[in-house]
């Protein structure tokens, strides 16, 4: 048995999102006969905490308050000291440090960038946009191999100049029990909340951040709210707009209703006690979330834009709705609110799709080939 190919991995860690749920499965499932995976972060914070009770090695490359290309001297010691075989860089930042650091220690480790979302959505303020749009792009012929997490994104992104030889389209996936989950018979988010167990919630899985469309949410809760005065609407995940969005729930009056439990680790044991999931995202690049409500069993509605249109199959597993429009996301609640049951066969659908397509190691063995392929090429 040979040695285990080291992987050097670089993701920025602040929140714990969609990639960092992506890159935790990848790297706690690789064979360690193989892989020896090793992340490198930019901030100390939950992600990195479940690395380390993993004992998966973990790097702080630098404190919060380091900007811009700081960061570059600590990240080119990290590849000079550990000389990877592979780079495999998550986020803007992290891409531009990590790929002009393995150009200036003359490339001893093959780049991979996995693209998770639109850059331009990330960056609201039009001047990071423009800037670290211009950086990443300008740092693409740097890499050997991008991975894409939806096809939509790299059709995307194709039309910005990506060059399709180097792409691969994996989706995302996640870690699948050995038995579907089942809806408890005692719901304990219920009772954190204080409300009855026939209580009806809707929950929402997803970073506070505009690109999620939180706000179209809200109109849309209020146009139901004198409808179904007792539905409540659970909101997991924490983010940079979390203060901006209670004001806006406390302004609409929908405080009783609407309840924010900010980032949990529980997410998998949340999501069967919900009679329903609604994703309102202005873009996604895949949708994680809407993949493991689909696995918990439940009705999903989500946006049609991204990679949703591929995690989701409108009417047949799920319903789709236009983006950014609280009367369309409105109609298709109400739907699912008034007829539960004509839903449950819909939820039933998704679950065994998901069990079929979406597993963890189709996921592994089709990033591991990228990393076979690209190795090969280069050596």
């Amino acid at each position: 048995m040979g040695t285990p190919r080291k992987v050097l991995y670089m993701i920025g860690g602040g929140e714990f999102g969609g990639a960092e749920q992506h890159l935790l499965g990848l790297v706690k499932s690789l064979d360690p006969a193989e892989w020896a995976p090793h992340v490198a972060v930019f901030y100390n914070g939950e992600f990195a905490n479940r690395l380390r009770e993993l004992k998966i090695p973990v790097t702080l490359i630098a404190p919060r308050t380091i900007k811009a290309l700081a960061g570059l001297v600590p990240v080119r010691k990290i590849i000079r000291e550990m000389k990877p075989d592979i780079l495999h860089t998550h986020g803007v930042r992290s891409n531009l440090l990590g790929r002009l650091a393995n150009q200036l220690e003359g490339h001893p480790a093959a780049s991979i960038t996995t693209i998770h979302s639109i850059l331009s959505l990330d960056y609201p303020v039009r001047w990071k946009r423009i800037l670290f749009g211009i950086l990443e792009k300008s740092t693409w012929p740097l890499v050997d191999h991008f991975i894409l997490v939806s096809r939509s994104m790299k059709e995307s992104l194709m039309k910005e100049g990506l060059p399709e030889k180097k792409a691969s389209v994996i989706h995302n996936a996640i870690e699948l029990p050995k038995q579907p989950p089942a809806r408890p018979e005692v719901s304990l988010i219920r009772e954190e909340l204080g409300l009855s167990q026939d209580a009806v919630l809707v929950g929402t899985v997803a970073r506070l951040h505009k690109v999620k469309g939180h706000t179209y949410l809200i109109q849309a809760i209020l146009k139901l709210k004198e409808k179904y005065p007792n539905v409540h609407y659970v909101w997991v995940g924490g983010g940079e707009m979390y203060t901006e969005l209670k004001e806006e729930v406390q302004r609409a009056g929908l405080a009783d209703v609407i309840h924010f439990l900010g980032a949990r680790k529980d997410v998998p044991e949340l999501l069967p006690q919900f009679d329903l999931f609604v994703l309102p995202s202005v873009m996604e690049g895949f949708g994680l979330a809407a993949l493991e409500a689909q696995m918990s069993g439940i009705p999903v509605i989500a946006t049609a834009v991204g990679g949703l249109l591929e995690v989701i199959e409108d009417g047949r597993d799920g319903l789709l709705v236009s983006p950014q429009d609280p009367d369309a996301l409105a109609k298709a609640m109400d739907r699912v609110l008034s007829s539960p049951d004509q839903f449950r066969l819909m939820a039933r659908t998704g679950q065994e799709k998901v069990f079929q397509y979406g597993s963890l190691e189709r996921l592994i063995q089709e990033t591991t080939d990228v990393y076979i392929k690209v190795t090969k090429k280069i050596s």
